[in-house]
């Protein structure tokens, strides 16, 4: 039941882009009906309890989606798909929705930052409210307002699934070879350790240069969001009769990630197609050098828009840390006396910097 304007705030968080759309139409068709009332008062109060009734409903259609998810939930699914991320499953529902079997197949999302922040035994609530805690702290997460209001609950309820998967269900874990997604497999290998299902692998960016690659342009792919459905289809065909991961490299990626949960790193980066656990100031120099590659195309003295900086890191860095994570040290060298900043720090759009004086010599 929505009481109030917090109530209402997650409520807002919890729906998608379609159920926003439905809201706001249903609120301009309301408004509309109301202006034929003849006096203000009228207007006013009809308007006011039409709103109302709106908002009232939003938690009964909610409970009803609820229930039928529920139904869908206790028929047995033949297989089960699991991406490192909304936005990459997002994706893969899409280029799996003309293959036969829809209703007897489910979609689950690792929906974590996996290259930053702490990790350990992630099955343990403690530590995992300490690692969400960490990165609320850090991350500006406005943008990501999911993962701040649903937070440790969620992620709660993933390790829950993931260890009552039947044992006869088809698993297939989608990734491509970065430090956040390669994290984020080794993680799912770690909660399916108990588990005797077949498990099938789809490393997209090494597939998507063995099936898409065109001389003529030179495009290396770093994470599976960036992969049109069209070609992860493809991918799935091309797949579709592989042999599933050996009892001999389960056990080798559940001892990885044995050892690289318990590493001391709070910044996860690739070299040499594996995974190093290193300090969170590990991309500090980048950052650095790319702030004095946009100063040499301007006035030495002059400040730049923050999120200009924060994307030509993106662009340039062979690495999946994120945005947020690159303001975080970005702010993090103004207040080492690295950068100097003007504005005001609530968001990257919202203030700029330079090189300090002596960075400049």
């Amino acid at each position: 039941m929505i009481e109030n304007v917090f109530d209402f705030d997650k409520e807002l968080y919890r729906m998608n882009e379609e159920e926003l759309r439905s809201l706001l139409r249903m609120l301009y068709l309301r408004a509309d009906m109301a202006v034929s009332h003849q006096t203000e008062e009228e207007l006013s109060v009809h308007f006011a309890v039409s709103v109302q009734r709106i908002f009232e409903g939003l938690d009964e259609e909610r409970k009803r989606k609820q229930a039928e998810q529920q139904l869908l939930d206790t028929q047995k699914p033949r297989e089960i798909h699991i991406a490192i991320g909304e936005s990459p499953l997002g994706s893969i529902k899409v280029a799996m929705g003309s293959i036969p079997g829809r209703l007897e197949r489910r979609f689950y999302s690792m929906n974590d930052y996996y290259a930053i922040g702490p990790l350990g035994d992630l099955t343990d609530k403690i530590v995992l409210q300490r690692r969400h805690l960490w990165l609320l702290e850090r991350l500006y997460l406005s943008e990501h307002g999911s993962y701040a209001i649903k937070g440790v609950d969620e992620l709660i309820q993933l390790n829950t699934v993931m260890s009552s998967i039947d044992e006869e269900t088809r698993i297939t874990i989608w990734y491509a070879n970065n430090a956040h997604e390669k994290t984020g497999l080794l993680h799912a290998m770690h909660l399916l350790r108990n588990r005797k299902s077949s498990i099938y692998l789809i490393e997209t960016s090494g597939l998507y240069q063995e099936l898409f690659h065109n001389p003529d342009i030179e495009y290396d792919v770093w994470r599976t969001g960036e992969i049109v459905s069209e070609k992860l289809l493809a991918m799935w065909n091309h797949c579709a009769n592989a042999e599933p991961v050996s009892s001999e490299e389960r056990k080798q990626m559940e001892q990885e990630w044995d050892h690289l949960s318990k590493q001391p790193g709070h910044l996860r980066i690739m070299k040499d197609s594996k995974i190093h656990s290193v300090s969170e100031d590990g991309i500090d120099d980048f950052i650095m050098q790319k702030v004095r590659d946009l100063t040499l195309t301007r006035q030495s003295d002059e400040f730049i828009i923050c999120a200009r900086v924060v994307g030509e890191v993106l662009g340039y860095l062979e690495q999946t840390v994120g945005d947020a994570f690159i303001e975080y040290r970005i702010r993090q060298l103004v207040l080492q006396g690295r950068l100097e900043m003007e504005g005001r720090p609530h968001a990257m759009r919202y203030y700029s910097i330079r090189l300090a004086s002596t960075e400049r010599n």
